[in-house]
């Protein structure tokens, strides 16, 4: 049998585990004082609630490093089979995807990237390790949001970091403004086709949900400012620049007295480019590059309404999807700090847009 070192009394180890935040060294720290007390070791190990073999390991571990030896010690494991710099490089692939999209695979599966590590380096990885390891590097499947194939990022990057420029010029045009609020605009179709969504079911089961085969829509406009947390709102049956006049009368009415707005829109013929839009005096649009839904925030609020409130419902008739939309509409203003949340992109609110 081990004996115990000697260099601390029982009491000092009673008062050690009063201060010690892990049950299970309070539980050795006892089980070794009772032993320094006369304790047989079974008995003691009895008294802590351990057993014998667990409390002989306890005393080997204290007498090799103290007290500091009782805690837990965790396994390193097995060596990872990919080096640091192999795990960056597979990373920098992964991101980058094939080469051969054309021809190849067009995204990384996890048995891909397995025959990737098996063609790059000759290491063979189950598909469990891969995905640890992926999970590891901070990736995990996202569904991608499409592009438009004539998107310019160029442009993108030159109209977020010219914005500040753009709100400065039309504080200049506009001394007698106190302010000027940013709003951002758009409108979004809303039909009896609605958005299927996930829904909490047994796991390999295939829930279903019901859903309108017509094809009765309306069109929601909507108009956010994310500095003061509010939103303006027109439902009609269809797109027009009637339609997009009233939005902006709505907006006009909703921005503070004294104040300007600088409404941000997209470029769509009855938006910027009709001879009939009227644009209140308390108003300046400024129109996204072309094909870059991407800069406007109302696309998140879009996607947060279809996700939600609208989400799953069945639409008999056009009157129908009115009354769910302006229900939808309504819990979103409620909702204190929602449009705060999804619209507040930086480069929007006048700072600097990140290089």
């Amino acid at each position: 049998m081990v004996p115990v070192r000697q260099d601390k009394r029982p009491q000092e180890l009673r008062l050690s585990s009063k201060a010690a935040k892990d049950g299970k060294v309070v539980q050795r720290l006892l089980g070794i004082a009772l032993i320094l007390d006369g304790r047989g070791r079974s008995e003691a190990a009895s008294l802590v609630g351990l057993d014998p073999q667990t409390l002989a390991r306890a005393v080997q571990h204290y007498n090799a490093d103290g007290i500091a030896g009782l805690k837990d010690r965790t396994s390193p494991g097995r060596p990872p089979k990919l080096t640091r710099e192999q795990s960056a490089e597979l990373k920098r692939m992964i991101l980058a995807g094939p080469e051969d999209r054309d021809n190849g695979c067009p995204e990384y599966k996890v048995r891909h990237i397995v025959d990737l590590v098996k063609d790059k380096w000759g290491i063979g990885i189950s598909p469990e390790t891969a995905r640890t390891g992926l999970h590891a590097m901070n990736l995990v499947p996202l569904v991608c949001r499409p592009r438009h194939h004539e998107a310019d990022p160029v442009a993108q990057a030159a109209f977020k970091a010219k914005f500040p420029e753009v709100l400065a010029k039309i504080k200049r045009d506009h001394p007698e403004a106190k302010h000027i609020e940013v709003w951002v605009q758009d409108e979004s179709r809303v039909g009896q086709k609605g958005k299927v969504g996930r829904r909490w079911a047994e796991k390999g089961s295939n829930p279903t949900t019901l859903v309108h085969g017509g094809f009765k829509s309306v069109w929601l406009f909507g108009a956010f400012c994310a500095e003061r947390d509010v939103g303006a709102a027109l439902v009609v049956e269809s797109v027009s620049t009637a339609a997009m006049n009233a939005h902006l009368a709505i907006i006009a009415q909703t921005v503070l007295p004294h104040n300007h707005a600088a409404v941000v829109v997209d470029g769509a013929g009855f938006h910027a480019q009709s001879n009939e839009l009227v644009v209140p005096a308390n108003m300046t649009l400024v129109t996204l590059p072309a094909h870059s839904p991407e800069l406007n925030p109302a696309e998140g609020v879009w996607k947060f309404l279809k996700n939600g409130e609208l989400m799953h419902r069945l639409y008999r008739t056009v009157n129908e999807i009115i009354g769910r939309c302006c229900s939808a509409w309504n819990s979103l203003v409620h909702e204190i700090g929602r449009i705060r949340s999804l619209c507040s992109y930086p480069w929007l609110m006048g700072k600097p847009a990140p290089v």
